[in-house]
């Protein structure tokens, strides 16, 4: 996997101001949810399927680049803070896919591990 750093970097450099506000209101959204909401975090992080690419795309959500994130050769990313203190936001992200659809405006071209099940409404099921 090459390192997939600079391609984050340069769609964060050439985001609108309305992409950084929505990204900013993500990161408000998700830190009331952890503070406020917990039953709904940990229900939603229940049903959330796959695991982290480890790809640091959600960690270039609000500044350019957490100065916590590392790449390894390979393009693996790791957290020098990861065993000392991480923040609810980072424990917890992707918490649904609102925030896949935040991360996707950082960067679309790069998958994310996570996904939630499609929800089975009544007139899908025929009901």
């Amino acid at each position: 996997m090459a390192n997939p750093a600079p391609a984050i970097d340069s769609y964060y450099r050439h985001a609108t101001l309305r992409i950084r506000l929505i990204l900013l209101r993500g990161v408000a959204r998700r830190f009331f949810l952890n503070v406020f909401n917990k039953r709904y975090v940990h229900e939603s992080l229940a049903r959330r399927q796959g695991e982290c690419r480890r790809c640091g795309v959600c960690c270039h959500l609000v500044a350019n680049t957490c100065g916590a994130l590392r790449f390894d050769k390979d393009g693996q990313s790791s957290c020098r803070l990861y065993t000392l203190y991480r923040l609810p936001n980072c424990c917890s992200f992707p918490i649904d896919a609102r925030d896949l659809a935040d991360r996707d405006l950082v960067a679309p071209d790069i998958p994310c591990g996570y996904s939630w099940p499609e929800r089975v409404t009544r007139s899908a099921r025929g009901s």
